[in-house]
C-alpha cells in the first residue's frame, strides 16, 4: 500500500495483501494531518484492506465524521462490501475501474484535481513498482 495526498484529496493504492505497519503508520500520519470534512479521498485497491486493529484505529480518528471517499476495485465482492458499508457511511461508494470517471464525479474533484490526481497515480505505480488490476490505463487529461 501506498499513500499521498494532492491537494485536499488522500490518494491510496493497495495490491492484493493487507496494508503493512509501516504503510499504514504512513497513511495514518497523513490523515491525522487533514481536516477530514474538507478531505475526500480515493482508494485503488485490488483486494487489500486494513486489519481489524487498523480498522478501529481509522474509526477512532474520524470519531463519527464521514468523508467522502471512493473505493476502486476490480473485485466486485470487495465492492459489495464497501456498498454495505455505505449504509452507515453515505459519503462513501465503490466504483468498478470502468467507472472511474464517476468516481471523479462523486468525489467533486475538479478537471485540475482529476489531472493532479491522475499524475499521482503513475507516480504512485512507479514507487510500488506494479500497476494494481483496479487502476485503469488513464488518459491524458486535458486542461
Amino acid at each position: 500500500m501506498v499513500s499521498t495526498v494532492v491537494g485536499n484529496v488522500v490518494v491510496v493504492l493497495h495490491g492484493e495483501a493487507p496494508p503493512r505497519e509501516e504503510e499504514w503508520a504512513r497513511y495514518i500520519g497523513l490523515i491525522r494531518e487533514r481536516d477530514l470534512l474538507k478531505t475526500a479521498s480515493i482508494v485503488f485497491t485490488d483486494g487489500g484492506a486494513p486489519s481489524s486493529k487498523q480498522r478501529a484505529e481509522i474509526n477512532e480518528i474520524l470519531a463519527g465524521r464521514h468523508p467522502r471517499g471512493a473505493v476502486v476495485s476490480h473485485n466486485p465482492l470487495l465492492r459489495g462490501v464497501i456498498t454495505a458499508l455505505a449504509l452507515v457511511n453515505p459519503q462513501t461508494r465503490s466504483f468498478s475501474p470502468d467507472k472511474l470517471a464517476d468516481a471523479f464525479t462523486f468525489l467533486k474533484l475538479t478537471r485540475d484535481e482529476i489531472a493532479a490526481v491522475q499524475q499521482t497515480l503513475e507516480a504512485l505505480c512507479a514507487e510500488i513498482g506494479f500497476r494494481p488490476k483496479s487502476l485503469p490505463r488513464l488518459a491524458p487529461s486535458t486542461t
